[in-house]
Formats: C-alpha cells, structure tokens, sequence
C-alpha cells in the first residue's frame, strides 16, 4: 500500500514536470497501483513477458492518438516514468523487513550529504562539485552521504558491502536525476504540497533509484 501511494502521488508529479498528457499518466497512476500487488500476490509472473506488456501499456496511448509530432517523446518519457517509479517502488515489497533500514539509510545518506557538504566541501579536493545539474552537491557531500549510509545499515544490523554501495550511489545519481528533471521543466520543485520540502519526488529521489540498484544486488 505505501508503494502503490507513493507511487500515484509521485506519477502525478511527474506528469507534471515533463509535459505529459492525461492517458499518459493514467497509464502510469494505474501501474503504480497494480504493480506493488503484483509483486506481493504473484511475484513469479514478474517477468521479461510482463515487462514486455509495461512497454505496450507505456506506449499504447501516443500511438493511439497517432501523435506523429510529439509521439516519440511521450513514450519514452512515460517508459522512463515507468521504471523511475512504480518498478522502483515495487522493489519494496520483496525487501519485506529490510526496507525499513533501507529507507532509514536512505534518508541518513541525505543528512549526511548535507552535512558533508558544509563539513568538507568548502575547500579543497572535497568542493569540487559533482555536477552541474546541482551545484551544491560535492564530493565532500558524497563522503558524508557514505558515512552515515554505513552507520545506518550497521546500526540496524542490515550492512553488507553491496547494499551500501546501493545506497551510496542511489543517493547521489537520484538526486542529480531529479534535479536534471527539474532544470528541464524550469522548476525548484517537483511540488508544493510538503512545506519547506516541496513535492514528493523531492523527498524520494534517492531511494527510487537506490531500490533499483537493490533489485540487482539482492
């Protein structure tokens, strides 16, 4: 159920920010329903044949529409959308209890960032920037990120090398994403409906692309 939430309020977002249309982003909200019961009810139906059927779904309504100008784009916008969110958040539930610490270290990987960020990335090798699709994130910060990323898992007794390495990388790559997202639509955030935070993407970004990276490690 928290997948299949996240997972609608987050498509509606997205929808948003890259110019989507509304069958477009049924198809996204009705497979970021489904797909978490799926994989709770019938996880070995989650196959190659059922990917083949998410790209039919993602594509169907621009080829519909026979949308020969913008068609294309739509459809890979809403395939991207599709992986990003409710394949990502579907990881959740084969994760069962190790969730919990993967979201806990997730949101500690955030902290630290920040906190790395103001520590170590003022001077030095550690304030060169990671990229320029967000300006404020350094190499200092991605120490940081690792650090409490670690002392998560280890702390809830879940650390194992991949899995932190998952982690790690799932905050910083999810985060750049979105800002890349964002810088496209000419946005600071995704949303409006969390004060101080902005949208949901904002707050998630890290842990759908780390629970992607999980779905490989795992």
């Amino acid at each position: 159920m928290l997948a299949a939430g996240l997972g609608i309020v987050g498509s509606l977002e997205y929808v948003r920010l890259v110019g989507l249309r509304r069958w477009d982003g049924a198809v996204l909200c009705t497979v970021s329903l489904a797909l978490p019961f799926l994989a709770w009810l019938l996880p070995d139906r989650l196959t190659l044949s059922a990917a083949g059927v998410l790209f039919c779904l993602a594509v169907l309504p621009a080829v519909l529409a026979q949308d020969a100008a913008h068609g294309a784009g739509r459809a890979a916008r809403t395939v991207f959308g599709l992986v990003w969110l409710p394949v990502a958040l579907s990881r959740l539930v084969p994760l069962a209890d190790v969730a919990v610490a993967v979201c806990v270290a997730v949101a500690f990987a955030d902290v630290g960032g920040w906190c790395g960020g103001r520590a170590l990335g003022r001077r030095g090798p550690l304030a060169r920037r990671l990229s320029g699709l967000s300006p404020a994130k350094t190499w200092g910060g991605l120490v940081g990120s690792a650090a409490l990323a670690a002392l998560a898992l280890w702390a809830l007794g879940e650390w194992t090398p991949l899995r932190w390495l998952a982690v790690t990388c799932g905050c910083a790559v999810g985060d750049l994403l979105e800002s890349m997202i964002k810088r496209g639509a000419g946005v600071k955030d995704a949303g409006r409906w969390l004060p101080g935070f902005g949208g949901l993407l904002d707050r998630i970004d890290s842990l759908l692309v780390t629970l992607l990276l999980l779905g490989v490690t795992l």
